[in-house]
């Protein structure tokens, strides 16, 4: 049976080391851990063995971490995950810190993806950019489709028209073919489609036209 290997041990910090096991699994262990269990490069392991044993160790520094990252703003399930992952925790550490918070209702991803959808419309951002931006935080497809279903559309055009008037204003007195593919193309650059950036910039120009 063929056994896990150390393959490297370096500082990460002062007050934890990396450790890589078999080339490719990167794991942070804080000192006080690796000083009650220390490993060295090439020493073999039973990887699912140290893994049972790690795992109530750095539970707690990263539920700390978890708890920390939501007391400065909500995040997604997803992205936490991510976060942890970038920090080298177990995957089983991982899904145990995910379990508590929901378990505790400090995460619930479908309020979270209706409230940044929401959040990103008023900040004159398109669909297709709000998507990306959902994508981005690990949020499954189907909350995704069903939070840009339940954005409100008065709210949405509102902000599409701002947008419009402000890039309008910018691009004044230049050519107007050349205005209105400026204006389309930095709505489209904002994740406005044709349509909606064409409405809007419509909009926007006949609300001018009754100001004046």
């Amino acid at each position: 049976m063929k056994q896990d290997v150390v393959t490297a041990v370096e500082p990460s910090g002062r007050h934890s080391m990396l450790v890589t096991v078999n080339e490719e699994v990167q794991l942070l262990i804080t000192r006080d851990i690796w000083e009650e269990r220390p490993l060295r490069e090439g020493e073999e392991l039973d990887f699912e063995e140290f893994s049972r044993w790690l795992l109530p160790r750095q539970y707690p520094a990263a539920l700390n971490k978890a708890v920390t990252m939501l007391a400065q703003r909500a995040h997604a399930g997803g992205e936490i995950r991510q976060k942890l992952e970038r920090a080298h925790y177990l995957e089983d550490t991982i899904d145990m810190v995910l379990y508590k918070l929901e378990k505790e209702r400090l995460l619930n991803d479908e309020a979270f993806a209706r409230e940044y959808a929401a959040s990103c419309a008023r900040r004159q951002m398109g669909k297709s950019r709000i998507r990306m931006e959902l994508v981005r935080k690990g949020l499954p497809r189907e909350l995704i489709d069903r939070a840009l279903e339940e954005l409100c559309e008065e709210e949405a055009d509102e902000a599409a028209v701002r947008l419009a008037q402000k890039l309008l204003r910018r691009h004044n007195g230049e050519d107007p073919r050349k205005e209105m593919q400026k204006v389309l193309a930095a709505m489209a650059r904002r994740g406005y489609s044709y349509e909606d950036s064409r409405t809007a910039i419509e909009t926007a120009i006949r609300m001018e036209e009754e100001e004046n």
